[in-house]
């Protein structure tokens, strides 16, 4: 088994719908991680929109040509109408497939994708942004961190530089230690990751979820009278969004004890069609400004 951390960087603020309306504060909610109430991207919506992706990512119009046909025949009753099986498709032979008629096979695939988790989190400063994260998180990372780099309580912050200062975080006042903070080397290759390390902040991790929840981004939407152009009478409703700036870190898994023939193959297909759909943006309302990501995949 070959694992790659992928960090998703997010270019646009980000839905990941929790599925349904809630009774509290807003009408449609992101997401949580059931045992720490923090946002996240479930696996299954990064292996779906990269499988999409793929199809697209093809290099050869033979192939891409014949992956369309089969992902289409899919939605078909019983898969009736299949031009082939799928491990003779050029996507599906990667991700799995499972053919619901009684002629049909089904196999595991060979990348398997993990949740995204929140890695660094944007909240508003008096000096402008500040990404926040907590030491458990740049361990899991693969960062050490110096015992003196550690928050005793939920009131001890260190912050990325050499001078002390009192610095809010968001609606918190706080006292803010000047230190050197690590953050994984893998990713100052890419744009952006400089910056990010550059305003960093640990916090505690009691501190981190109050943090998150209390900085997320709160819209309103009304739906259209497409007759009229105007808002729909009671159609009024408000969602929640991640903000953009966040940096998630998740997983991905090849396969290649199982499948050693593909390995190569797929893990080319997977990045070519994982950069295509962090593109056109993941979760909801991604035609409307939401949800494009810079994805990087981690080598080593």
């Amino acid at each position: 088994m070959k694992s790659f951390p992928l960090f998703l960087y997010a270019l646009d603020p980000t839905h990941i719908g929790a599925g349904g309306y809630r009774l509290g504060r807003v009408d449609l909610t992101v997401l949580r991680d059931a045992a720490t109430q923090l946002p996240k991207i479930p696996g299954s919506s990064i292996n779906g929109a990269t499988r999409a992706a793929s199809i697209y990512s093809l290099q050869d119009p033979g192939e891409q040509t014949k992956a369309r046909q089969y992902a289409r025949a899919t939605l078909d009753e019983q898969n009736k109408k299949r031009p082939h099986g799928g491990g003779d498709d050029p996507v599906a032979q990667i991700f799995g497939y499972a053919e619901g008629d009684s002629e049909g096979s089904s196999r595991i695939g060979l990348v398997s994708f993990r949740d995204a988790e929140i890695f660094a989190f944007p909240v508003p400063t008096m000096l402008g942004p500040r990404w926040v994260t907590t030491p458990f998180l740049l361990e899991r990372a693969g960062r050490s961190i110096d015992k003196k780099y550690r928050p005793a309580n939920e009131e001890q912050i260190f912050i990325q530089g050499k001078q002390k200062q009192r610095l809010n975080l968001g609606w918190l006042l706080l006292d803010a230690e000047p230190g050197d903070l690590p953050f994984p080397d893998s990713l100052l290759k890419h744009s952006g990751m400089d910056y990010v390390k550059d305003h960093l902040i640990l916090v505690h991790e009691n501190l981190f979820p109050a943090l998150v929840n209390s900085n997320l981004e709160t819209r309103t939407s009304v739906s259209i009278d497409f007759e009229t152009g105007a808002g729909v009478e009671g159609a009024l409703f408000t969602y929640e969004a991640m903000p953009r700036g966040t940096l998630y870190r998740g997983q991905v898994d090849f396969d290649d004890l199982r499948f050693p023939d593909l390995y190569h193959k797929g893990k080319t297909l997977v990045e070519h069609g994982l950069d295509l759909a962090c593109a056109l943006g993941l979760g909801a309302m991604t035609t409307r400004g939401f949800g494009r990501m810079q994805a990087m995949l981690v080598e080593g």
